[in-house]
This record gives C-alpha cells, sequence and structure tokens, in this order.
C-alpha cells in the first residue's frame, strides 16, 4: 500500500485530496495544526497528525515511512500574527529538511500562479509572490525529487471568490474592479485535488530527474466579467438569487481600500492576484491526469451547489 503524508489536508484542497487518497486505498496522514482540523481528517478516512508548529523534528516523525509528502499548509494572506516569512518560507524549508531526516523521497509543493512574471509584472511582484518564489527555492534547493503546481484560482463547494460572489449576487450589488476584462482560470478543486496525489504517487522518475513545474489551471481562460456571469448562471440553476447590478470600482479605488483594511474582504496581495492577469496552458495538466479537465461550468455548478443558500424552489 501507498503511503501519503499532506500538510493542510483538513483544507479546501488536502480534504479532497485525503478523502480520493483513501477510495484508491492508499495511506494518508493528515497534518493538521489542531484537534479539529485532525477530525475533519479523519472524516475521510486519513490517519491525522496535529502538529501545532511547523517544525523538522515532529514533521519528521509524521512523515516516516511515507512515499511522497504535498505540502499545502500556506497562507495567502498575513493576519493573526501570521506572515509568509513563517508560514510560506520558514514552514517549507522545515517540511523539506523533514522529508530529509525522514528520507522521503518525494515533495509536492502547491505555489501560485504568477511567480515565473514575479519583477516582470507590477501584479505579480510582491510579498505574497516573493514567499511562494522563495518557498520554491528551499525545494529545489534540496535533494528531494521536486514537483512544483501553480494554481490559478481553485474552484468548489466553500472556495472564496464564489462564495463572496454569491453573497454580493444576493444583496443585489457585485463590486468589480476595473472593466472586468483582466483574465484568470479556474480549476475545479477536484482536479487540482487529482493532479497532486497523481504527482505525489507517479512512478519514480529515475536518477537525477530535474524538479518539475506545472501550471494548475483550468480548460478556459476568461475574464472576471464572464466569470460574474457564468457565477451568475450557475447560481440562477441552483435556485440562489442572482438579480444584481454591477457596481464598477476604479482600480486605484480598490487598491487603496485593500490597503486599508481590505476591498470586498480581499488584502493587497489578494487583489493583486485577481487582476495580474496570469493565463497558462492546460496542456501539461491533462497529460499527467491521462484525462479532460472539469469545464468552467461544471466547477461552478458544484461550488455553487455546495454553498450556503436556499437552494431549488420547490
Amino acid at each position: 500500500m501507498a503511503r501519503l503524508a499532506i500538510t493542510g489536508a483538513s483544507g479546501f484542497v488536502g480534504r479532497p485530496m485525503a478523502a480520493e487518497a483513501v477510495r484508491r486505498h492508499t495511506e494518508v496522514r493528515g497534518i493538521a495544526r489542531s484537534d479539529e482540523g485532525g477530525r475533519r481528517i479523519a472524516d475521510v478516512g486519513g490517519r491525522p497528525a496535529v502538529v501545532p508548529r511547523m517544525e523538522p523534528g515532529p514533521l519528521a516523525e509524521v512523515f516516516a515511512g511515507v512515499d511522497a509528502v504535498v505540502h499545502l499548509a500556506m497562507i495567502g494572506r498575513e493576519r493573526g500574527g501570521e506572515t509568509y516569512e513563517a508560514v510560506n518560507v520558514l514552514g517549507t524549508r522545515a517540511v523539506v529538511e523533514a522529508a530529509r531526516r525522514a528520507r522521503v523521497p518525494r515533495v509536492v509543493l502547491f505555489s501560485g500562479l504568477g511567480v515565473a512574471h514575479y519583477g516582470m509584472t507590477r501584479r505579480c511582484t510582491n510579498s505574497y509572490f516573493r514567499s511562494k518564489l522563495a518557498a520554491e527555492l528551499e525545494l529545489f534547493r534540496s535533494d528531494r525529487e521536486a514537483v512544483v503546481f501553480r494554481p490559478s484560482y481553485v474552484v468548489g463547494p466553500g472556495d472564496g471568490l464564489v462564495t463572496g460572489l454569491l453573497r454580493e449576487m444576493a444583496e443585489g450589488r457585485v463590486a468589480r474592479v476595473g472593466d472586468g476584462g483582466y483574465r484568470l482560470q479556474p480549476i475545479a478543486v477536484a482536479d487540482a485535488a487529482a493532479a497532486a496525489l497523481a504527482a505525489a504517487l507517479a512512478p519514480p522518475p529515475g536518477r537525477d530527474a530535474p524538479p518539475r513545474v506545472i501550471d494548475l489551471v483550468g480548460p478556459e481562460a476568461v475574464s472576471f466579467q464572464s466569470f460574474i456571469d457564468r457565477t451568475a448562471s450557475a447560481a440562477r440553476a441552483a435556485g440562489h438569487p442572482a438579480e444584481f447590478r454591477v457596481e464598477e470600482v476604479s482600480v486605484e479605488d480598490a487598491d487603496r481600500a485593500a490597503a486599508a483594511g481590505g476591498f470586498r474582504g480581499l488584502g493587497p496581495d489578494e487583489l493583486d492576484c485577481l487582476l495580474c492577469d496570469e493565463v497558462s496552458d492546460p496542456g501539461p495538466l491533462r497529460h499527467l491526469l491521462g484525462r479532460p479537465l472539469a469545464s468552467l461550468d461544471e466547477a461552478l455548478a458544484r461550488a455553487v451547489r455546495g454553498a450556503p443558500g436556499p437552494g431549488p424552489t420547490r
């Protein structure tokens, strides 16, 4: 039986990944920071390990005997005393060192779509993307086999982007930054989880294999305005209120609001991710999975069905 360790296993991507791995008869050791997170891992059949702090010693004990580690435990916004340096960079360093001590051959890491353009475009040049780049380097500098995924927005039940739009639609007003022409390339959470699992459990590539970097993107790049429209269509089909007006907010006003405490709940780096206009080729991901990716409309339908709301009327 294959054995897999997942940091952040109780989270948005980690939990469905753990559930799918268990369905494939893989032993899952899910690392969480709290007992509640551990219970969420146990609910899908994983073996929870509560590790409050990402330190090499405790992690190495959990990693002992596994075939691969998938590292998902990172943050997209600094809050509550958590910093990118402490969580994204030093946390990754601890995971890589723990994998070395436990002789785990492979580490799979989730980074961010946009890292490759750090220093090239304004919206990809911030402390968040810098921390993701630094996390990648921690893995690349190690002697572990490295697989890095750079995700666009991951869409599914409970994701922040769709949930926020549904809330605004129910209130009758959706705030849109600028003309909404900037693009994103959302991927279904089930595909994101399946890709990480496929990379973690793939046969060894042979000696001296270079690191692999795969952009984790869906089959379709769309403008943000189109994303709003298609989310609204999915919402109406599921019985959610979706009669609203779009209120355009200038980029400058959105930046000021984000810096002052939040725009639509987004901090400055999260707003950068929305506006960065990063898209990529889904071909390598399709090749990894050996099948087509879920369409955007399928992903949105699942996300809306899993969101709180009235559901279909009868």
